[in-house]
């Protein structure tokens, strides 16, 4: 099965909830996420906004990026947290620039969620197609 990798800093909002939106709409790609600087938990108001989702978070655990794994991933997408100059995958790395939603509020966190959301099904679309 073909993977991509979603990557923020702490893995802790736009990466899970990026994870979680593909898994749910993918069926012939899974996703998976990580962080440059993993926290020590998800982020409670991204476990709020994906509920609202009916996407359940709530158990996801922050995981590292783990560069021996990268040829595992057709595609990368970071939020921001790479730098790009030095990424040893840059030919499959893309960057999706949104705000960091954990220094916010719950609107803040919805839409991100909603950016993210849009982004994910065109990703997947793109892949996927209408099969």
């Amino acid at each position: 099965m073909k993977r991509v990798l979603f990557v923020c800093g702490e893995n802790a909002a736009r990466s899970q909830m990026a994870e979680a939106l593909f898994n749910h709409l993918a069926r012939e790609w899974r996703a998976e996420s990580a962080g440059t600087l993993p926290g020590t938990s998800v982020n409670p108001l991204a476990v709020q906004a994906m509920a609202e989702e009916c996407l359940d978070i709530s158990a996801n655990r922050p995981k590292a990026l783990d560069l021996e794994r990268l040829d595992d991933f057709e595609r990368i997408i970071s939020f921001g947290c790479i730098v790009k100059s030095v990424f040893p995958a840059r030919d499959r790395l893309e960057e999706w620039p949104l705000p960091d939603p954990g220094k916010g509020d719950l609107e803040m966190m919805r839409s991100v969620r909603d950016e993210i959301k849009r982004l994910v099904s065109a990703l997947v679309e793109e892949l996927e197609g209408s099969s």
